[in-house]
């Protein structure tokens, strides 16, 4: 707890403990006779330590619910900063992108309607296949791929056994990741 939030419940608590709130009397001398009850200081601490620490806890959530949505801007900044980069290196894209619209309010599983947010719109032409963070992996690891390949070119490395299309192939190197590496590791190995 906070030295600040320690000393306003203290402070807090002194201050009620030194008056009194009003109860109706139960045996009062007339009916509705008020008498005064003295309010324990410790019951008012322990008020305003919850009071602070809800405060507290009501800060922290807003503070990362702000640092959410400023990550996914920079995201969505990075994804958009990475297909320039990669048109103009003239990197291929249009796989990560639908190239046909999905008709009317059709749902990918059959009941959708029942569990479906009611805002969700099927994809159109253009939209993205995936999520930014996986979109802008995809994206990277072409462009890595792109300058390894262009880097054992200017070197002469021999890289043609992992520059062939995943479908006639049946090697080790059966993901983009693998082929990068093994070609960071062909590069280091000729220098």
């Amino acid at each position: 707890m906070s030295s600040f939030t320690m000393a306003a419940a203290n402070s807090i608590s002194s201050t009620v403990a030194l008056t009194s709130r009003y109860r109706a009397g139960r045996f009062g001398a007339r009916a509705g006779a008020v008498r005064p009850v003295a309010v324990a200081a410790s019951e008012v601490a322990e008020v305003a330590i919850g009071a602070g620490g809800a405060a507290a806890f009501l800060g922290v959530v807003g503070g990362v619910a702000a640092i959410s949505v400023l990550s996914a801007a920079r995201i969505e900044q990075r994804v958009e900063e990475a297909s320039k980069k990669a048109e103009g290196y003239g990197i291929d894209l249009s796989d990560l992108y639908y190239d046909f619209d999905v008709p009317g309010d059709q749902y990918p599983f059959g009941d959708g309607e029942d569990w479906m947010p009611k805002s969700w719109k099927p994809p159109k032409t253009g939209d993205s296949k995936y999520l930014p963070t996986k979109m802008l992996g995809q994206i990277q690891i072409r462009l890595n791929q792109y300058e390894a390949i262009k880097e054992c070119e200017a070197a002469g490395v021999e890289i043609g056994d992992l520059c062939v299309p995943f479908e006639d192939y049946t090697g080790e190197f059966d993901t983009n990741a693998k082929r990068l590496q093994e070609m960071r590791r062909r590069l280091e190995a000729s220098k």
